[in-house]
C-alpha cells in the first residue's frame, strides 16, 4: 500500500510542477534611419527569422517582432521584457541584434523584417530561423545555424553558411569578379542563374548528387556524380557549392 501511495504522491507532484506555456504574445516595433547614413547592415539574432527586402524609400526600416509564450496572454506579455533587442550605428554600418534567455523555455523569438536600398551590404546571422533576401544587389554574407536560407532576384557576391537547412539562391546576375559560395552541412544547395550566365564552378557533395542543368556549352574538367568542376561561357564569375548531406545544383532559368 505504501508503494502505491508513494507513486501517487510523486505523480501528483509531477503534474502540478509541469507548467505548460501554450499562449503566445507578440510585440512589433519599427524604427527608421536615413538612407544617406547607412551603406551596410549587420543583423544578428539568437532565435528568429530575418527578412531583408529592397526598397526605394528614403529611409531604412527595421521591424522587430518580439514573441514568447506563457500560461496566459497576460503571462506571456509580462515576459516579453525578457527579450533584449538593440541597434547602433558605427560609421555607415547599422547594427541590429536580438537576444533571448536561455534555456528558451517560453519559445522566445525575435523576427526581423528589414527594408533597405538594394545596394546595401549585408551580414546576417541567426542561430535559429530562416533567412530570406529579396531583390538585394549588394554583397551579402549569411550564417544560419538552424534554418533554411533563400534569395529572390539577388545580384552581387554572396556567401551562405547553413549548418542545418536547405539553400535556394535565385540570382538575377553574377557579374565579372563576383562569386557565390554556398555551403550546407545538412540540406540541398541550389543556385538559379540566367541561362546566358558566364562562370566557373566547383560543386561537391558527400551524400547526394552534383548537377548542372539547362546550360549550353558546359566544359568539365571533373565530371563525377558527386563532384563537378568546369566553366560555362568565359567563366568570369565563380560558383562554389558544398553539401555534406544533400544534392548540389546549378540550374539555368
Amino acid at each position: 500500500m505504501n508503494r502505491y501511495l508513494t507513486m501517487l504522491l510523486l505523480g501528483t507532484l509531477f503534474v502540478t510542477g509541469c507548467v505548460v506555456y501554450n499562449v503566445q504574445a507578440d510585440l512589433p516595433d519599427a524604427k527608421t534611419w536615413r538612407v544617406a547614413g547607412v551603406t551596410a547592415i549587420d543583423v544578428r539574432v539568437d532565435n528568429g527569422a530575418i527578412t531583408v527586402r529592397a526598397s526605394a524609400d528614403t529611409v531604412v526600416t527595421a521591424t522587430v517582432t518580439k514573441s514568447c509564450k506563457g500560461t496566459s496572454h497576460a503571462d506571456a506579455e509580462a515576459h516579453l521584457a525578457d527579450i533584449t533587442t538593440g541597434d547602433s550605428i558605427s560609421g555607415t554600418t547599422l547594427y541590429l541584434w536580438g537576444k533571448v534567455p536561455t534555456p528558451n523555455t517560453r519559445s522566445y523569438n525575435t523576427e526581423y523584417a528589414i527594408a533597405a536600398p538594394a545596394a546595401t551590404l549585408l551580414r546576417v546571422e541567426t542561430a535559429n530561423g530562416a533567412v530570406n533576401l529579396d531583390s538585394m544587389a549588394g554583397a551579402a554574407v549569411v550564417v544560419a545555424a538552424n534554418g533554411a536560407v533563400s534569395t529572390v532576384a539577388h545580384s552581387g557576391s554572396i556567401s551562405i553558411e547553413a549548418a542545418n537547412g536547405a539553400i535556394d539562391c535565385d540570382m538575377v546576375a553574377l557579374d565579372t569578379a563576383e562569386a557565390a559560395a554556398l555551403h550546407s552541412s545538412n540540406g540541398r544547395v541550389t543556385i538559379y542563374l540566367p541561362v546566358d550566365a558566364s562562370f566557373a564552378f566547383d560543386i561537391t557533395t558527400s551524400n547526394g548528387n552534383a548537377n548542372v542543368t539547362g546550360f549550353a556549352g558546359v566544359n568539365y574538367s571533373t565530371n563525377e556524380a558527386k563532384h563537378k568542376i568546369g566553366t560555362i561561357g568565359t567563366g568570369v564569375a565563380v560558383v562554389t557549392l558544398r553539401s555534406e548531406n544533400g544534392n548540389v545544383n546549378i540550374q539555368a532559368k
